[in-house]
């Protein structure tokens, strides 16, 4: 099922009634990706329900940048647009989907995406009180202003926060991106000793960044959907 709120495209999966949702956002320059990603979560999911709400930016580094920083490659800075982006879900995508009956009310939502849409992802739980959790895969953690925002940054409900790395991401003569792991570590570290996280964990996946990205994504949201559902998962 797909929308369109003002010019961004929605992909509606619904697995069952009355079960949590997840917000992922692509870029829109992946034609297909979504129902690939829809197709992975559910041979894996079970007889879970839950409702998976796939949405496509045009200008990935700009839209999703949660404040304008130095580019990771060439000459293109991330603009720092994350606001509008989350304003949009928030304010307009959400009651649109409760609107028509398409999403349930009442039910844990979680965020979920992969490297810079993990940033935003992650970024968006700490900004706003709508979501109970996220999953960041391979986010671009090592952004200019990040370990400074997430030391100082509060959290207002009991979150589960699920992060992944790749094992080789780190080792990059970027000298940018090759700080992401420690970035992560820290961002872990930082998020384990808040009071209002609930459940945090930090998954390490072999090979680099683009080792096999929706199965490591799929793996994160699994990760929240099951810790939500049976408590399964490791306390902090």
């Amino acid at each position: 099922m797909v929308r369109q709120i003002d010019d961004i495209r929605v992909n509606i999966y619904q697995h069952g009634e009355n079960g949590p949702c997840f917000y992922v956002v692509e870029s829109d320059r992946e034609a297909g990706n979504a129902d690939n990603l829809a197709e992975r979560l559910a041979k894996k999911a079970g007889n879970a329900t839950y409702s998976l709400i796939v949405y496509e930016v045009a200008d990935w580094n700009s839209q999703l940048s949660p404040w304008s920083a130095r580019a990771a490659f060439g000459e293109e800075m991330f603009a720092g647009r994350g606001a509008d982006t989350l304003s949009w879900l928030t304010d307009k995508c959400i009651p649109r989907l409760r609107e028509e009956k398409l999403i349930p009310e009442g039910v844990p939502q979680y965020t979920a995406g992969y490297s810079l849409s993990g940033l935003f992802a992650l970024w968006a739980i700490l900004e706003s009180d709508v979501f109970d959790g996220a999953a960041s895969c391979s986010g671009s953690l090592w952004i200019d202003g990040w370990l400074e925002y997430i030391r100082d940054k509060k959290l207002s409900n009991n979150a589960l926060i699920y992060l992944s790395l790749g094992s080789k991401e780190e080792r990059t003569k970027n000298p940018l991106m090759s700080k992401v792991g420690n970035c992560t570590r820290e961002t872990y570290e930082s998020l384990k000793k808040n009071p209002a996280v609930k459940r945090i964990t930090l998954q390490w996946n072999k090979g680099g960044h683009f080792a096999d990205t929706d199965a490591r994504l799929v793996n994160g949201i699994l990760w929240l959907l099951q810790t939500q559902r049976h408590g399964k998962a490791a306390e902090k």
